[in-house]
């Protein structure tokens, strides 16, 4: 029949079971971007398909400072949203208004995330829309 199992293996199947079941968001983290010494802009390339519909990004501005994003991509459908530390309410959702860049003061010491991302029905499966991502703090 079937092997005799031991207690070991049922609590190790229950622990790899539960973490498999975790929603992809816990186990997504956003990629942080930097800047060479003396350059206030960075460029990040990515790219996003119907499946894995967006990247993240986090930046850190400091108070006083000017966060500049700017999205280019050939495709239209493709956008961002930046959300500053501990909120769910965009600065900015450029799905709305169709922009490719955007800027903003910072009051304070802050650290904003960057989603680029689309709208996976208007992806075509298989699709991958490449894009860069740049990033000016000055």
């Amino acid at each position: 029949m079937f092997p005799k199992r031991s207690p070991v293996h049922f609590v190790l199947g229950m622990i790899l079971g539960g973490a498999l079941a975790l929603p992809a968001s816990s186990a997504f983290a956003a990629d942080a971007i930097s800047f060479s010494p003396g350059n206030p802009w960075s460029q990040t390339i990515g790219s996003v398909t119907k499946t894995s519909n967006f990247q993240e990004y986090t930046v850190s501005a400091d108070a006083g400072k000017t966060l500049q994003i700017n999205l280019i991509s050939r495709n239209p459908n493709l956008f961002f949203r930046v959300l500053p530390a501990d909120s769910h309410k965009p600065l900015v959702d450029t799905a709305k208004n169709g922009a490719t860049t955007w800027s903003t003061k910072a009051d304070a010491n802050e650290t904003y995330t960057v989603r680029v991302y689309q709208d996976p029905d208007t992806a075509l499966s298989g699709d991958v829309t490449k894009y860069a991502l740049q990033v000016g703090i000055y």
